[in-house]
C-alpha cells in the first residue's frame, strides 16, 4: 500500500498554487459487477473490455471541453 504523506500533499498544493495549475477530474461511473468470472484472466479481460469500450476516448473527449465545466446534479 502506497502512502501520502502530508509534507508531499502541502508540496502538491503549494506547486499548484505557485504555477496557477488548473487541475480537473473526469469520471466516470462503470458497474463490474457483470465482469465476475471464476477464472481471474477472463474477468480482468471483461474489465479491460468494458473500460476501453464506454471510457476509450473519455480522454479526447474531456480535451475539447476546456472551458466548460460540468457538474453532477445533486
Amino acid at each position: 500500500m502506497v502512502f501520502i504523506t502530508a509534507q508531499e500533499i502541502l508540496e502538491t498544493i503549494q506547486m499548484i498554487r505557485s504555477e496557477n495549475l488548473d487541475v480537473r477530474a473526469v469520471t466516470m461511473g462503470i458497474s463490474l459487477s457483470d465482469c465476475a468470472d471464476r477464472e481471474p484472466r477472463r474477468t480482468a479481460e471483461r474489465i479491460h473490455a468494458k473500460i476501453v469500450g464506454r471510457a476509450g476516448r473519455l480522454v479526447d473527449v474531456a480535451a475539447e471541453l476546456p472551458g466548460e465545466v460540468r457538474r453532477a446534479d445533486p
